[in-house]
């Protein structure tokens, strides 16, 4: 076939992309179109070496490939990118593909250029983008078997380059942890038949790290190909952070469950309404609920003495989160009002600031009352039996006064020393009056404590502690 002829010259004119006839690597002709495309007279192309209009680092790929087409007409089907030298300070590239032709009695090459210059910036900026994401996004061929590209991210996560996944000399199955490698081969096979499906499991590092990843995988049909997939995409995301805290949250909760089901001190959480939410055992048993369910079907509200309490706790709780040792008295089943003090949380939404629920632990002061009443009843008793060890001795000292005065009223002889000795003696028997009446009302008091003691009622001592007093 001559393409040499006038007709065949405007043929390839005509076109709307380069083409080009090689001889020995050299340009034969050269349509108006490529030479528009390298900036060149299309004159002065003819004799001048193809690699001329190649920057060099593509010079050995595309030598390489236009000896293949030239000596297997299978290679006439690939293609060939490359960038053409810069001649004005903007960047073209073109995708070529070349075809053996005969050419005044020998063989040529008749090679077409596409100019894809807008496609690779697009697609190099896209890249940019892609490799600015953290998570790995993998494109797979139509069948799931290869991988035809993925972001740099595969190095952060995997610690591999991306060449090694996209020259599929890796594929994330080889890195997954043992124990976890059945259900993510069983994800892979199952995903084209899904069409989208997620799972979460262990990979290795390069570096020996093992690392938790969530693999997302979708199928993408062909636009009107009648179901024909065209790719399928993974984005693998390390979720080892995520996993972690997670195991935390779960150990922690564990501890705090153990917490709160074996306190002794009574713990619950409450609804804002103040219905139970939780409840532990020693609170079901101060409060005289038969079991959880049926406390759950209270309200803590009702078991207050005072709704001022309730009302400070709360308004305490709305306004900073938390109280402290907040003392108050709160009614059980029976009717038994309990002296506690009042520790709370609170968990908020965290949109609307609103309260959720609070959490609170009461401190029973029942036993610390007992002990305190005990403690006051000891030094009272002490403190009594010292004013009667007194009486008694003031009693004691006065019998011998008036004894010695009625001794001495018998020896007496002149009337004026009589007179004296009397009037001493009506004396002592006035202060004896006394520290009998002194007796009698003690006697009251040791009998109104042993009867009908009061416990000592709590009140603030100003600095945020508790003190106790006797009534």
């Amino acid at each position: 076939m001559h393409f040499m002829n006038p007709e065949h010259i405007q043929l390839l004119d005509a076109l709307s992309q380069g083409a080009v006839i090689l001889t020995d690597d050299r340009i034969a002709l050269a349509n108006l179109c490529f030479a528009e495309i390298c900036k060149a007279d299309r004159e002065t192309m003819t004799g001048r070496p193809f690699s001329d209009f190649v920057i060099p680092k593509h010079h050995a790929r595309v030598s390489a490939y236009l000896q293949s087409v030239a000596h297997d007409s299978a290679a006439a089907r690939q293609t060939v990118k490359f960038t053409l030298p810069d001649t004005d300070g903007t960047e073209f590239f073109v995708e070529m593909q070349a075809g053996v032709i005969t050419l005044g009695g020998g063989v040529a090459l008749l090679c077409s250029l596409k100019d894809i210059t807008q496609k690779t910036k697009t697609s190099q900026k896209l890249n940019r983008i892609l490799d600015s994401i953290p998570e790995v996004i993998m494109a797979f061929d139509s069948d799931h078997s290869r991988i035809e590209a993925a972001n740099s991210a595969t190095e952060g996560i995997f610690g591999l380059p991306t060449d090694q996944f996209v020259g599929n000399i890796f594929h994330p199955i080889d890195l997954v942890l043992p124990e976890d490698s059945a259900k993510v081969q069983a994800f892979y096979a199952g995903l084209v038949d899904k069409e989208t499906d997620r799972i979460e499991y262990r990979i290795v590092h390069a570096n020996g790290d093992i690392r938790w990843v969530r693999d997302e995988g979708e199928v993408i049909y062909k636009e009107q190909g009648l179901g024909e997939i065209q790719q399928v995409y993974h984005f693998i995301k390390d979720v080892t952070d995520r996993k972690n805290d997670e195991e935390k949250l779960r150990v922690s909760e564990q501890k705090y469950r153990r917490i709160f089901q074996y306190s002794t001190d009574p713990i619950f959480v409450a609804m804002p309404d103040g219905s139970f939410a939780d409840i532990n055992q020693a609170a079901i048993a101060m409060f005289g609920y038969e079991n959880r369910e049926h406390a759950l079907t209270g309200n803590v509200v009702r078991h207050f003495t005072e709704e001022t309490d309730r009302q400070a706790i709360m308004s305490e709780l709305t306004r900073t989160g938390t109280v402290t040792d907040h003392p108050a008295r709160l009614r059980t089943l029976s009717g038994e009002v309990v002296d506690v003090v009042i520790t709370a949380g609170c968990r908020t939404n965290r949109h609307s600031g609103l309260l959720e629920s609070y959490q609170a632990i009461l401190h029973d002061m029942r036993p610390v009352i007992e002990r305190t009443e005990l403690e006051t009843y000891r030094r009272t008793m002490g403190g009594l039996s010292d004013r009667l060890n007194n009486i008694a001795q003031v009693q004691a000292m006065q019998y011998g006064l008036m004894s010695d005065y009625i001794e001495a009223l018998k020896s007496a002889k002149d009337g004026p020393r009589k007179e004296e000795l009397l009037s001493l003696l009506l004396e002592e028997v006035s202060d004896l009056k006394k520290s009998l009446e002194d007796l009698r009302v003690l006697g009251e008091k040791i009998r109104k404590i042993y009867h009908a003691p009061e416990p000592p009622v709590p009140v603030p001592d100003g600095t945020g502690g508790i003190l106790f007093e006797l009534k």
